[in-house]
């Protein structure tokens, strides 16, 4: 290939740093609020566990060590030698006493990393760093490190975010964040006068899957083996005006929902055909909005 015409890295300044660079990249960058860390601790305990965490794009390693104290294996991987070189002389500890590990790696790579078995990984982080990914890139990597359970709701997430972006309606958004735009009697116009505005309370559970009460979905979980969770996904609207405008993709193995169940497969290694041997735990976000009308 023409080296004028090869793909160049996204950031061709802190992949090259000298050692001096990176010591003062390493001084002058200041860590993150103690209540962002908490933040991010309190979502992921309840999606996932804290054995293994991963920061991509890592710098000198701020934020490993700053997380890595609370899982049993924390990892940074940066493209700049330098940077990882200054990230390994500072150091780190993880919550069973081991050192914060670090490793020479671009985001697009991270599953190609000796050290990372695939589905191996609780929590990926990328702080201040992932306007440099090529980011299809990063999230087929991350879907290959992470465990199920993360990289399930990746791949969901990147069909409705990506894939059927283009045929989501105005309606579909509005479900989609719990009727947070939902025109109310005082919003309309004109408005309805007939409703007390006062009385109005609206109430959420378990928005984006985090779980309110950290146990179980206020509406009810349940199962679902893949096949059923691929029937479901195909009554989508989107998913019809997705299908209705690429006939020739829907009849066939490069249908949308046929894709994204394909790498639920990959990922929970499960072979084509046994797709009712497994079963996933699911549930939704909740919403209630309440009004009184006027005595």
């Amino acid at each position: 290939m023409d080296p004028s015409t090869a793909a160049q890295p996204l950031d061709p300044t802190f992949r090259s740093y000298t050692a001096p660079q990176a010591a003062a990249y390493a001084a002058g960058r200041g860590s993150y609020s103690p209540a962002l860390y908490e933040y991010i601790l309190s979502q992921h305990k309840n999606n996932g566990g804290q054995s293994d965490l991963l920061d991509v794009g890592c710098g000198t390693g701020s934020v490993a060590r700053d997380l890595g104290r609370f899982f049993d294996r924390a990892m940074g991987v940066d493209p700049g030698e330098k940077m990882i070189d200054t990230a390994r002389g500072i150091g780190g500890k993880t919550r069973s006493g081991g050192e914060v590990e670090y490793r020479v790696c671009g985001a697009e790579d991270i599953d190609k990393v000796e050290q990372i078995a695939e589905g191996s990984v609780d929590l990926v982080v990328a702080a201040m760093a992932a306007h440099w990914f090529d980011m299809s890139k990063f999230w087929a990597a991350a879907a290959r490190v992470l465990k199920p359970g993360g990289s399930v709701q990746q791949i969901l997430s990147h069909l409705e975010d990506a894939t059927l972006a283009p045929y989501v309606l105005e309606p579909n958004r509005m479900s989609r964040s719990l009727y947070a735009k939902l025109p109310l009697p005082w919003t309309c116009e004109p408005p309805i006068a007939r409703f007390d505005q006062s009385s109005f309370i609206r109430r959420e559970w378990d928005v984006d899957g985090v779980l309110t009460n950290g146990q179980d979905f206020f509406a009810g979980g349940g199962e679902t083996t893949l096949a059923d969770l691929g029937s479901a996904l195909g009554t989508a609207s989107m998913v019809t005006r997705w299908r209705e405008a690429n006939p020739g993709l829907a009849s066939g193995e490069k249908d949308c929902v046929k894709m994204a169940m394909q790498e639920l497969r990959e990922v929970l290694g499960v072979d084509k055909g046994s797709e009712q041997e497994i079963r996933l735990k699911t549930g939704s976000s909740t919403v209630v909005l309440f009004l009184r009308k006027q005595v």
